[in-house]
């Protein structure tokens, strides 16, 4: 919900009056927040105060939530994010990861924010680029007879460990595999319309967004394409891209946190975000 009248002056003024440093981690699809714990960690070891909230009926069990999530849109995860980031006392660097990445985008032209991070995003309306892989894990969903009412089940362990987490020590991406729940059919066919700008979703005012934008990109990974992560980055004002090096998809896991965290770091240094007057 918008902040509007008194409500928005005093959100103003609380900003001004706040030396806290928010960074808020959008997790992506089948995921939950505390996914994003070792992220998390990271961050507030560096003195961010961290928020990792979970996605609209994420946090229920797999089975329980199937079919609560089974309908809901992006612009419901967009709408609950967008109220989340607006009652902070100021404002907070945005990071997403995969779904998250697009959610981090939208939310971003909706929200005073310090600045933006999409790790592997998924596409926002007009992007081009899918890989042979995303289609293999999302066509068996999207084309069953009304699938855009119908939850999405979390792919096996070892599609998961050949798909996403092909890069990960065996331990880590049975942890990833352990945590994945039940994902919304119909938000699998906004992203998936993307592309053809058919799904008002997934439409991002690139425009409004004038802080710093960093697109992540794993050179590993099966899910994104590079050509999406460089075209992403291309629709900013002050967007740039960086690739982790051997990393899959999951570029906040594993061996690859270190790296990732460090490039941001680099970012936030380069671009002065998140700097207190």
């Amino acid at each position: 919900m918008a902040l509007t009248g008194q409500s928005a002056a005093s959100a103003v003024i609380l900003s001004l009056m706040s030396d806290t440093k928010h960074v808020v981690l959008i997790h992506g699809a089948w995921s939950r927040g505390e996914q994003l714990t070792p992220a998390r960690t990271a961050f507030e070891e560096r003195g961010y105060r961290v928020h990792t909230p979970t996605l609209r009926h994420h946090d229920l069990p797999m089975r329980e939530g199937a079919m609560k999530v089974a309908s809901l849109s992006l612009s419901d995860y967009t709408d609950d994010l967008v109220a989340y980031v607006n009652s902070l006392d100021s404002p907070a660097l945005l990071i997403g990861h995969s779904m998250g990445g697009l959610l981090a985008q939208l939310v971003a032209a909706r929200t005073h924010h310090a600045g933006l991070v999409a790790a592997c995003p998924g596409p926002t309306a007009g992007i081009l680029g899918t890989t042979p892989t995303n289609m293999r894990m999302s066509l068996p969903s999207l084309l069953r007879p009304r699938a855009w009412a119908k939850p999405v089940y979390p792919p096996t362990l070892e599609q998961c460990q050949r798909w996403i987490a092909n890069s990960q020590a065996e331990d880590t991406a049975r942890e990833i595999y352990d945590g994945l729940v039940c994902e919304s059919g119909r938000a699998f066919w906004e992203m998936a319309l993307a592309v053809l700008k058919l799904s008002k979703p997934t439409l991002v005012d690139f425009a409004a967004v004038t802080t710093p934008v960093l697109v992540i990109g794993g050179e590993c990974d099966r899910i994104v394409s590079t050509g999406v992560v460089r075209q992403t980055a291309a629709k900013y004002q002050q967007g740039t891209h960086v690739e982790i090096p051997r990393s899959d998809h999951m570029v906040f896991s594993g061996e690859a946190l270190p790296v990732t965290v460090g490039q941001i770091d680099d970012w936030i240094a380069r671009n002065h975000v998140l700097a207190i007057a």
